[in-house]
């Protein structure tokens, strides 16, 4: 057999982030796949490359798989609903009703796979997730994206404190499940286990303390909000008087650095916590249409944050969001920022090369070397199929652009997750 009998062989236009500011865009070119792993990219083909080992397809985008980086899975059936509500108020009336149904494990079972085709239709292949604090709800989220092959965080939600009656957890029954869960779920590949206290307000001192001491202990990541609405920041510092903000109550429970730390929204950030959020092991995560729906009172400082060096990502935020797009989310975060420009001139607004690096290589970074087509990056990958859009004389940059202003799930022919099929 010949050198290249076991590798396969892309065709397209080739674009991927090298770093917030650079897009690299390789038209007409070859990416090599050896079991699943991105081995280099070429403008020719060996000559004896075997011809049946290439997959062609020609003139169409090859992309990076989408990371959402912040999404609620029980909250798949109530997105656009309630957006006119502010967050609190939004939680109490849709949210928290919502998230008790998945006590039902069938219902579970039905609303995640519906939630799971989904991610993977609009080009989703790596998401961070948000269950309930049910625990066979969790392992059944859990097994379905395990099932589909994502490349996943998730867990089992933690709330004890000022939350109703029919949803909430007495402290150390929820310590005792987490530790479960986690234990259940260390020795899994593409799918692993995370810590997921819902935010300060619905988490006594308590908790969050025993949920730290488990992060140590298992070494395992940490998924929550923060810094998130005005409303919000004003009850956390009524509950927790102890405290300068939000964030010094995470990170003194060990929960926002210690470990790998993601935290939605991450709005309204002073010195102070941008200073903690500026350790490596944080990343800050934007979900811009979630911010416009749900009215928190101002929009991420997306350019002074990149600026800074603070890691960022995009989510979609569903319920919230009303979108499982990370193609029109990357959109809106350019949208936004122009928006915020208009108030703050100071920042500029975000370009293509950094949202769309938001998207993938950044959100990214969380898991095993997704994101990107360097060598050694797993094949995960969507084909963009833009025909017909028609635009023969756009660059392939400016496809991209097109597609995530203009396209849709339709424009995605081929999803490949580390080199395989993925059907839907």
């Amino acid at each position: 057999m010949g050198k290249y009998s076991k590798y396969r062989a892309y065709k397209g236009n080739i674009i991927y982030s090298q770093d917030k500011d650079t897009l690299i865009s390789k038209e007409n070119s070859y990416i090599l796949v050896l079991d699943g792993i991105v081995k280099g990219i070429y403008p020719a083909l060996p000559e004896e490359f075997p011809k049946e080992n290439v997959m062609d397809w020609g003139n169409n985008l090859i992309i990076p798989g989408f990371c959402d980086m912040h999404v609620h899975a029980p909250q798949f059936l109530q997105r656009g609903i309630g957006m006119d509500r502010e967050l609190l108020d939004w939680l109490t009336t849709y949210t928290y009703p919502t998230e008790a149904k998945f006590k039902n494990a069938e219902h579970a079972r039905k609303v995640y796979t519906l939630f799971v085709d989904e991610l993977l239709r609009q080009g989703t292949l790596h998401v961070n997730c948000f269950p309930s604090i049910h625990y066979q709800a969790s392992e059944i989220l859990f097994d379905i994206l395990e099932q589909k092959g994502l490349f996943a965080f998730t867990g089992k939600l933690n709330m004890d404190q000022n939350s109703p009656a029919y949803y909430i957890e007495e402290t150390e029954q929820s310590l005792i499940d987490t530790e479960k869960f986690i234990e259940q779920h260390q020795n899994t590949s593409q799918v692993k286990p995370s810590i997921v206290p819902r935010f300060t307000i619905t988490c006594s001192e308590k908790l969050l303390a025993g949920l730290g001491d488990l992060c140590q202990k298992y070494e395992v990541p940490v998924h929550s909000h923060m810094c998130e609405a005005v409303n919000e920041m004003k009850v956390v510092k009524e509950l927790f008087p102890g405290y300068k903000n939000g964030a010094e109550i995470f990170y003194k429970n060990n929960l926002l650095g210690q470990r790998p730390t993601i935290m939605a929204h991450c709005i309204f950030m002073d010195d102070d916590v941008l200073a903690l959020m500026e350790n490596p092991n944080c990343l800050a995560v934007h979900c811009p249409e979630a911010t416009a729906n749900i009215n928190a009172g101002g929009i991420m400082p997306v350019k002074k944050l990149l600026q800074r060096g603070i890691n960022l990502a995009i989510g979609s935020d569903i319920g919230s969001g009303a979108s499982l797009s990370i193609a029109r989310a990357i959109a809106n975060t350019i949208q936004h920022s122009k928006i915020r420009n208009m108030f703050d001139p100071q920042w500029e607004a975000v370009n293509l090369a950094e949202a769309f690096y938001m998207a993938t290589r950044s959100g990214g970074r969380y898991f095993n070397q997704v994101g990107a087509f360097d060598e050694g990056y797993c094949f995960n990958t969507l084909v963009i199929d833009d025909s017909n859009m028609f635009g023969e004389e756009l660059t392939p940059v400016e496809r991209l652009e097109r597609f995530c202003y203009a396209g849709d799930d339709r424009n995605i022919c081929m999803r490949y997750l580390l080199g395989k099929e993925v059907e839907i």
